[in-house]
């Protein structure tokens, strides 16, 4: 979906973006096709309707602390939020999984993972 016209009045097109929220989606996530790149893992699964695409982000405990965590998944949404309006499909669910690595290689590194995942999942 699309939006034409933000608060400011501008007339630049804004991409609205679905949230998978419930566990039971996630699950069915990671069992269904993936990908996994230097920085991060996408997941990708059909779903039985053909809505906007929906994502999701999930950091383990073997990230690190709580800090480590919470600023690895803040990268990987904001990567989301630039990537999955080019690349993602109506119908589907994408979730992304922090590594270890994705706080310490750069932010263009991330960007890029990101990228060729979705370039490359089928």
């Amino acid at each position: 979906m699309k939006s034409e016209q933000d608060e400011s009045g501008s007339k630049e097109l804004e991409f609205i973006l679905g949230k998978i929220t419930k566990r039971s989606d996630y699950v069915k996530a990671s069992r269904g096709r993936y990908i996994k790149t230097s920085s991060l893992f996408l997941q990708k699964v059909k779903r039985d309707d053909k809505k906007i695409p929906r994502y999701g982000v999930t950091a383990s405990k073997k990230i690190g602390i709580a800090v480590e965590r919470n600023r690895a998944k803040r990268r990987i949404r904001h990567a989301i939020k630039e990537v999955l309006p080019k690349y993602g499909k109506n119908g589907y669910d994408y979730v992304v999984v922090a590594t270890t690595k994705t706080n310490k290689v750069s932010w263009k590194t991330v960007l890029n993972d990101l990228e060729k995942a979705f370039r490359e999942i089928k």
